[in-house]
Order: structure tokens, then sequence, then C-alpha cells
């Protein structure tokens, strides 16, 4: 990827293997917004930024040249061959098909926290209430930030809430998993669940600890292991998946984790986010 830095954006000229929708609207992050002129809006790293293509190239703004090239190129997977990745996995007739749909998917690494707060809130629920949730979240317990007068608000740390109560969660209407959030804000805020401790395990290792906290089941697990640790192992199945996964591939939900360890190996989290915008999106 070639960058270029000016005093007021971040240009990506000619990326490859890059679409802002693509990668988006995968199901991935619940912070993003695509206004009526294509401009996406979102939050991350505590600070509100746009984004949008223009001319084949993709503009950022309110982003410096130093947070851009600290945090927003592994952010956005930007170094990764994502080329290499598609050939591999278009061996699969089906998965080469889904490609053609969202081939622009690049794989976000999200800040821990954020990312497995909002996965407990997604637990059988859809994109819309997903993301009303985690906007209410961090409309009550995040800071607010302005940007175009427009205010944001950041994703909380988990020191911010760590103190939170069922109560103070009543106004996001979020059901049962408000309990969830709470053992969960607790264990990481003790220091018994953090990033550092994930990244240092096996997929196997960094899945079973985070299955310890109440609530966090298989789904989870493997959306926050691949969309925050970038374990590639993981293949997050929810109902799009399970739905796709009998009906493209035949399969018994029962028989997907062995498929895809044969199938797609350390490819497997590139070919759910494949197999997920294709079954969402093709007619």
């Amino acid at each position: 990827m070639e960058y270029v830095f000016l005093p007021d954006r971040v240009i990506i000229k000619n990326p490859v293997d890059f679409s802002l929708t693509h990668t988006f609207d995968c199901g991935q992050c619940f912070r993003f917004n695509e206004d009526d002129k294509g401009h996406f809006f979102g939050v991350a790293f505590k600070k509100p930024v746009e984004i949008y293509e223009e001319n084949g190239d993709i503009v950022f703004l309110n982003i410096t040249k130093e947070e851009f090239l600290s945090y927003w190129v592994d952010f956005l997977d930007l170094e990764r061959d994502y080329g290499e990745i598609k050939s591999f996995l278009s061996s699969h007739e089906v998965i080469k098909k889904a490609i053609s749909y969202g081939g622009g998917i690049r794989i976000l690494k999200q800040e821990f926290f954020e990312c497995l707060i909002s996965f407990i809130i997604s637990q059988q629920n859809n994109i819309p209430k997903i993301k009303k949730a985690v906007e209410g979240f961090c409309t009550l317990f995040g800071k607010k930030v302005e940007y175009k007068g427009k205010y944001y608000y950041t994703f909380p740390s988990p020191e911010e809430v760590k103190d939170i109560t069922l109560h103070d969660l009543a106004p996001l209407k979020i059901g049962y998993r408000d309990k969830y959030i709470i053992d969960a804000i607790k264990m990481v805020a003790d220091g018994e669940i953090t990033y550092e401790k994930l990244s240092a395990l096996s997929y196997e290792e960094a899945k079973k600890l985070l299955l310890s906290i109440n609530g966090v089941g298989e789904k989870v697990a493997n959306c926050v292991l691949l969309f925050s640790l970038l374990k590639f192992e993981a293949f997050p199945v929810d109902t799009w998946i399970k739905k796709a996964m009998e009906g493209l591939f035949g399969l018994d939900v029962r028989d997907i984790p062995d498929y895809t360890r044969i199938n797609f190996g350390n490819y497997s989290g590139f070919a759910q986010q494949y197999i997920f915008y294709y079954i969402r999106n093709s007619k």
C-alpha cells in the first residue's frame, strides 16, 4: 500500500483488495456508519474519523500521520497480502464465488475490550440493534468528543466502567446480556483476562480462557479471537454462517469445526468473512 500524508488528511493511493463497504459491512464491527454520500464515520482509538473513497483512493480525515502509522495500519490490516489469501481460498468454488462479492474485506484488529463487550451484546441480536446498544453503551459511559459540529462518544476503558451496576445498564434494554457484561468487565478490570494473556496463548488455550467468562460461548469467543487477536483459525458460527454452511456446503453444524480446520486451516477466519458477506448480500 502507498500512503500519502497531507496536513489535513491521509490518503491510501490505489488500494489493493480493500473496500470500505466490504470491510465495515461484514458484521465484524459496529461503530462505523455510512452516510448518503458514501462517507463512513466512526470512532476508534478515542477519536472520531471520517473515511471515504475518491477517484480510486481512500481518504482519511481527522487522523494524523503518527496516529495512522501507530494504529490504523494494523487496525485495517493494510500490510497483509490478501491476494495470496484469496488465491488459496479460491480453490474452493463456493469461496471463490463469495470472494467475488466481498473481495475487499479486511479483518480489523479491534481494541480487545471493545470487541469483547460488543460481541457479548451481539448475542441473538441483529446488526441494527447491536449498533444501537453499543452506541448507547458508549453514550452512557464514554467520553464526548466533537467532529464537524457533531458529538461522538468513545468506547470506555475497563477502568472507566469497573464499578457500573445492572441498574446503570438498564437504559440499554439488553436483557440477559447485562449480567454477562458486568462479569466480563470485572474479569478484565481485575486482570484475570487481558489482551496480553490471550495473545501469548494458542488459539485453543485462548478460547478456553474466554469461555470462562459468564455468557461467552463459542461464537462470541471466536469473534473476539478473530477480530481482536487475529487468531485466524477462528471461524465464528452465527445463524447466517450456519445457514450458509448447511446450504452451500451441505454441512451439519456439528461438522463445521472439523471441516473448516481441514479445508481452510489458518485462513478459516478470512473464509468466514467472505461467506458471511456473501450469504447476507447475494440475491
